[in-house]
């Protein structure tokens, strides 16, 4: 449940999962990054989103990723998911739904 009369911050993060079974020789993770890592930067720059590529293949490196895996580190748990896109925002209630809209449909063209 919302308080939208106070316009209290709140967090709201979204998983979007990223297709790589239907396209399984395709490099999401190098199209989404861009060069550099500037096309994720100026997507988070215009959503005011945080974005973060994370799940199994998110990593350059596949041994150190397996290693990291197998570790039981919890900060590490999302290896063993899928891969997949994680966008937060913390503002207003109005406002972070508007943000994560936008991030949205503005992810789903590196996707598709």
């Amino acid at each position: 449940m919302l308080d939208i009369t106070r316009d209290r911050p709140i967090k709201i993060a979204v998983r979007v999962q990223v297709p790589v079974r239907d396209h399984p020789k395709f490099n999401f993770v190098g199209k989404l990054l861009g060069p550099k890592g500037n096309s994720l930067k100026r997507l988070q720059e215009e959503t005011m989103c945080k974005m973060a590529v994370l799940g199994k293949g998110s990593m350059r490196d596949r041994k150190k990723e397996e290693e990291l895996r197998l570790s039981g580190d919890p900060r590490y748990a999302h290896l063993s998911e899928d891969l997949h896109v994680e966008i937060s925002t913390y503002t207003a209630p109005a406002e972070a739904h508007a943000r994560i809209a936008y991030a949205l449909a503005e992810v789903r063209r590196f996707l598709v």
